[in-house]
């Protein structure tokens, strides 16, 4: 499975988002740009994708950012992508062979559309909260105690 940068990209930025706006501050998209080793200037662009979604929101002024538009455990995995690639999780099966489309039709009905529903459930059972959790248990489980050598 191929996902985009944007898709990534987007992924990335809106877990930051959740993991430092916990406490009501915005965040900058230079901020996240900075922690997550990302351009600011695609990183802009990916957030407009989240905004118009109205996954996160925008506050200007001199404290301004990005804060989650509603708390991390009601975003799922799928919406997250369906704002920044609707693609992704579409329907749009392309059929590989049109000389053989009986096969065709059988490879979309037994194998495509299958895949297709397995992983929209699955992100759509996925939320924002869980990623974050996940990420700040394995964050915490690879940080290895320092070597002492005698």
């Amino acid at each position: 499975m191929k996902i985009s940068t944007k898709v990534e990209c987007g992924i990335i930025a809106i877990a930051d988002i959740a993991m430092n706006s916990e406490n009501g501050e915005t965040v900058t998209v230079y901020s996240v740009a900075e922690r997550r080793g990302l351009s600011g200037k695609y990183l802009e662009q990916v957030l407009t994708s989240l905004r118009q979604a109205r996954l996160i929101k925008g506050i200007k002024g001199s404290r301004g950012g990005y804060i989650l538009n509603k708390k991390p455990e009601k975003i799922t995995l799928k919406e997250i992508i369906d704002a920044l690639d609707p693609s992704v999780l579409g329907s749009d099966v392309a059929v590989v062979n049109d000389e053989n489309t009986e096969f065709a039709q059988v490879l979309d009905d037994f194998i495509w559309l299958k895949l297709e529903n397995k992983l929209k459930s699955y992100t759509e059972s996925v939320t924002l909260r869980q990623l974050v959790d996940f990420y700040n248990k394995e964050s915490v489980e690879n940080v290895s105690e320092p070597m002492y050598y005698i």
